[in-house]
């Protein structure tokens, strides 16, 4: 269940309307209004309070003065926890960002398969096909086989150079991976032999290169 995370900009704003809030109480209600006064002149005399004493009018500015003092800190207060809170918030979503991208980046690793496990995968199946063959041209089962492989390169990964043709670029790679040259060159000429020869290629041929292939299997690093 996905849960849902407040706007660090939304959250920064509601706190200033907070902030706003606590001055407005803290000001006591007082109104940036000026009074005026609109009774008659000769009504003055009549209705006019008696002066405070002095000592009145020193805690009458004392408690004013400690109401000023109070909504400063309550202002300085509020600044400091909105300064904490974008401050988590942004180290909040920095962290997520990077677990997002650590997790994207291990199901890719998670998911990807290395060159020799290609070629080997591709080795097999050529194997399983030529073991498994219950007729037809020995031909088509040994070019068959050299495809496989070729196919299995070029999904490795590994850039073919421009001047490589498709079987060089086969062969150097299998010996790139320590796979008997002996075995991958008899392998490589019974297919050459079978695709552009004019000679019989014959059932020999073909266990032939079941044996060229079981050599390579192994030497990839599996050895079924």
């Amino acid at each position: 269940m996905h849960h849902a995370v407040m706007n660090p900009r939304l959250a920064l704003a509601l706190l200033v309307g907070a902030a706003l809030v606590v001055v407005a109480i803290a000001a006591n209600g007082t109104s940036p209004v000026p009074y005026a006064d609109t009774r008659p002149a000769d009504a003055e005399a009549t209705t006019l309070a008696p002066a405070r004493p002095q000592s009145d009018l020193n805690d009458v500015a004392a408690s004013e003065a400690g109401g000023s003092l109070i909504a400063v800190f309550l202002v300085l207060t509020v600044a400091a926890l909105i300064v904490v809170v974008g401050l988590l918030a942004s180290v909040r979503l920095s962290l997520r960002r990077r677990r997002g991208v650590g997790q994207a980046v291990e199901t890719a690793d998670a998911g990807a398969e290395s060159a020799p496990d290609i070629l080997v995968r591709g080795a097999r199946e050529a194997l399983r096909e030529l073991r498994t063959r219950t007729g037809g041209p020995p031909r088509d089962a040994v070019v068959l086989s050299w495809m496989r492989l070729e196919q299995a390169a070029a999904d490795s990964g590994v850039a073919r150079a421009p001047h490589e043709t498709p079987t060089e670029f086969t062969g150097a790679l299998l010996t790139r991976h320590r796979v008997d040259e002996a075995a991958a060159g008899r392998l490589r000429t019974v297919y050459q032999r079978a695709r552009f020869g004019t000679a019989e290629v014959t059932d020999a041929d073909a266990r032939a290169a079941e044996d060229a292939l079981e050599r390579i299997v192994h030497d990839l690093g599996d050895p079924r």
